[in-house]
C-alpha cells in the first residue's frame, strides 16, 4: 500500500496477519509500483488526497493498470468532498484503472471485507494459472470417470 501515514496500514494489519499474507507499506509512489508489478498476487491501496495539488496517487493508479492490470487497485481517501467532487474524483480514478474508490465514511470492516474479497480472488487467480501451466499429474484409475458406465452413453 502507498499511504501518506500509517492510518491504512493500521486498518488492515490484522486481517493480512490472520491471512498470512505480506503487507507492504511505502510512502513513495516509485516503491509502491515496484512492490505492485512484483510477480505475486496483489492488491494495491493507494490513500490519496483530492485536495493536495500533487498528482502523485492518480499518476501511480494509471502507471499500476498499464504496466501489470492484474493487480486490484483500490484509492481510499479520508477527505470529505461534495458530492460532486466525490464523483468527479471517482470517475478519474476509475478511468485511470483503479476497481474502488473508497471515501468518508470508512469503516475498518468494509476495508478489511474489500481487501480480503480482492486478494483471495488475486490468490485463486495465481494459484489457477500456476496449475494450468504446470505439467498434468497422472490421474489414479479410481478417478477416472466413465460415463458409460453411468448412463450417459451417446445416443
Amino acid at each position: 500500500m502507498c499511504g501518506f501515514d500509517d492510518w491504512l496500514a493500521n486498518q488492515l494489519r490484522d486481517a493480512a496477519a490472520a491471512h498470512r499474507w505480506r503487507l507492504d507499506e511505502t510512502r513513495r509512489p516509485a516503491a509502491a509500483l515496484d512492490l505492485a508489478c512484483a510477480p505475486r498476487p496483489t492488491v494495491l491501496l493507494v490513500q490519496a488526497d483530492p485536495a493536495a495539488d500533487r498528482p502523485d496517487a492518480l499518476q501511480l493508479v494509471a502507471d499500476v493498470c498499464a504496466r501489470s492490470p492484474d493487480v486490484a487497485v483500490v484509492v481510499v481517501s479520508d477527505a470529505k468532498l461534495s458530492e460532486g467532487e466525490q464523483a468527479a474524483w471517482t470517475a478519474t480514478a476509475l478511468d485511470l484503472g483503479a476497481r474502488y474508490v473508497l471515501f468518508p465514511p470508512l469503516v475498518r470492516t468494509i476495508l478489511e471485507d474489500l481487501t480480503v474479497g480482492l486478494m483471495t480472488a488475486a490468490v485463486r487467480r495465481a494459484r489457477g494459472t500456476a496449475a494450468a501451466v504446470s505439467p498434468p499429474t497422472a490421474l489414479a484409475e479410481s478417478e477416472f470417470i466413465d460415463l458409460a458406465e453411468e448412463g450417459h452413453e451417446d445416443e
